[in-house]
């Protein structure tokens, strides 16, 4: 009798575990999951910084040249990076300054400077597409000239660009992605008093803003192609619906870093620019350089 009380005692139990098997393969691939979204959610921070430095020096030199030259340039790019659940917020600091000084003008002259801002707020549809809100402002920190005729042409503010933007995301990989918005409202700014009477960069005289509504897309790129080499790049297209829409406003940076060590490395930068309200001409902007890169 001692036996078949046991023996049904043993089945019963084995039965009732059988039945509350699903639900423990339930709670457990729950828990997996909530702990998989955990590791993605929260802050991811990093960026780089880079300085580099130039220096060349001529002394009865036959076939001529500058006889004391000096450069510096340093380049900051940084995001900070959030997200919980479908929700995300992207922050991208993109800054930038040079100088180059040589004998024959006596003083550093200015051939690099920006100042990008940008932070963009989405919400995820699916796998790849968010809805999005994006910010974005665009500025130079010092006075511009242009040394050939010593003539101011731009400082802080002048001119300046804020933008806000509502779109859809598509993110294909955390390397490449595209915001396109067909309602953008940009400001154009002039707040230097030196310009005030004149109508450039978009903004009429007398007046210090011009505002546009147009399209917007912007499609931005960063990948590590190896263990020493890295690109980020990104393209930035704007129309005016109001003042010829034809005329697309291109914005594309790009930057390619190699590193030979751990502190030691290399850097191209190519910037092309077309605005037709500040130059009716496409800008090139290419800077090289040798010096430090930190991994931040």
């Amino acid at each position: 009798m001692k036996k078949s009380w046991l023996l049904g005692l043993v089945l019963m139990y084995a039965g009732f575990a059988q039945a509350q098997d699903p639900t423990i393969k339930d709670l457990q691939a729950t828990a997996s999951k909530q702990v998989k979204s955990a590791e993605k959610d929260g802050w991811k921070k990093g960026g780089t910084l880079i300085i580099n430095i130039n220096q060349g020096s001529l002394t009865n030199w036959a076939s001529g040249g500058e006889q004391n030259t000096l450069g510096i340039n340093a380049i900051f790019n940084y995001g900070i990076n959030y997200r919980k659940g479908r929700d995300t917020w992207d922050n991208f600091f993109d800054l930038a300054i040079g100088f180059q000084n040589a004998s024959s003008y006596g003083r550093f002259r200015k051939i690099d400077d920006r100042i990008d801002v940008t932070s963009k707020y989405g919400y995820q549809l699916n796998k790849k597409w968010y809805a999005g809100v994006l910010g974005n402002f665009n500025t130079q920190s010092l006075t511009g000239y242009d040394y050939n005729t010593n003539t101011k042409i731009s400082n802080f503010l002048t001119p300046g660009k804020i933008l806000a933007s509502l779109g859809i995301d598509f993110r294909q990989t955390e390397a490449f992605s595209i915001f396109f918005s067909p309602v953008t409202s940009r400001w154009i700014l002039k707040r230097d008093a030196d310009f005030f009477s004149l109508n450039k960069f978009g903004v009429p005289a007398y007046k210090k803003t011009y505002n546009e509504l147009g399209a917007y897309l912007t499609a931005k790129f960063n990948k590590k192609l190896n263990k020493w080499a890295r690109y980020s790049g990104r393209a930035d297209l704007f129309s005016n619906y109001y003042r010829k829409p034809w005329n697309i406003d291109l914005f594309f940076t790009n930057l390619l870093s190699m590193k030979f060590n751990k502190w030691l490395g290399t850097t191209v930068s190519v910037d092309l620019i077309y605005d037709d309200d500040v130059i009716k001409r496409t800008q090139l902007k290419e800077i090289l350089g040798i010096g430090l890169t930190v991994k931040l």
